[in-house]
């Protein structure tokens, strides 16, 4: 059984929210939700529970009032539920009626076509354009 996620909220002034920080675990990646719109998801996405985990990352996001947006998604690797939770994500980001802006920032391993592929999907599902950075490979 993973560990349960931490997760924190820090208060913030802008827009009277606090940012959403949760712990990266073994199946869950790292998320960082500010109010200023700067946002981040980070790991491996394989939660047992995916609707649970992605539940207040979508809350958060459907009560985000920054005007601006910047997503970073760097998730080295996505089961296929949780890229269902990540379609939800963008789709609730692009009907939120604060949010005017969109940066999405989309890395992806060196030679992972898989990666950039899935990103292109969301890329096109979505209609939000994606930056696309490919990496090398890290080393241990």
């Amino acid at each position: 059984m993973q560990p349960k996620n931490k997760i924190k909220s820090e208060p913030n002034k802008i827009k009277d929210m606090n940012a959403l920080l949760i712990d990266e675990t073994k199946g869950t990646p790292r998320v960082r939700l500010y109010p200023n719109g700067d946002m981040l998801i980070e790991g491996r996405s394989l939660p047992e529970d995916p609707a649970g985990f992605y539940t207040p990352i979508l809350e958060w996001i459907r009560n985000c009032q920054a005007e601006t947006v910047s997503i970073d998604i760097r998730l080295e690797y996505m089961n296929t539920s949780s890229s269902k939770e990540m379609y939800n994500f963008f789709k609730i980001i692009k009907d939120n009626a604060y949010i005017k802006n969109i940066t999405v920032n989309w890395y992806f391993e060196e030679g992972d076509d898989d990666g950039y592929d899935v990103g292109c999907e969301f890329e096109s599902f979505t209609k939000i354009p994606f930056r696309f950075h490919e990496y090398a490979e890290a080393l241990d």
